[in-house]
């Protein structure tokens, strides 16, 4: 079973992502509103693959980055920043801090995030 941590404060879309991903057998799906609530997430579990919204309450996504220091703890997890913005500092700051792919949300339908899913699972297996 692949654990699967999602970070997103935009409650509509969390639950949405959530009952999406919880519809796949083999995941097991915990979610977020904001980075700090995913670092203590991430205190208690190893995920496979984190997606990560950048702008959030809290703790944004690149401050989660920077804290959570997956390079040494998790180096196998594989992160996904998705965020309606397509360039920027911010974006280039978690890309610089081990984020492995950008997707932006307003591109993706709801069966392209379980592609997306399961192209990175596959990507952190090999």
């Amino acid at each position: 079973m692949h654990r699967i941590l999602l970070v997103e404060d935009e409650k509509n879309l969390r639950e949405a992502y959530t009952i999406i991903l919880n519809t796949q057998d083999d995941y097991h799906l915990d979610a977020a509103a904001h980075g700090q609530e995913a670092l203590d997430l991430c205190k208690k579990n190893k995920y496979d693959l984190i997606l990560l919204d950048l702008m959030m309450p809290v703790l944004d996504g690149a401050g989660f980055m920077e804290k959570a220091c997956l390079a040494k703890k998790s180096p196998n997890t594989r992160v996904v920043v998705m965020s309606n913005l397509s360039s920027g500092e911010g974006l280039e700051k978690v890309l610089r801090l081990g984020a492995h792919r950008h997707a932006v949300k307003s591109d993706l339908a709801p069966a392209d995030i379980v592609t997306l899913v399961e192209e990175e699972l596959k990507l952190g297996a090999q």
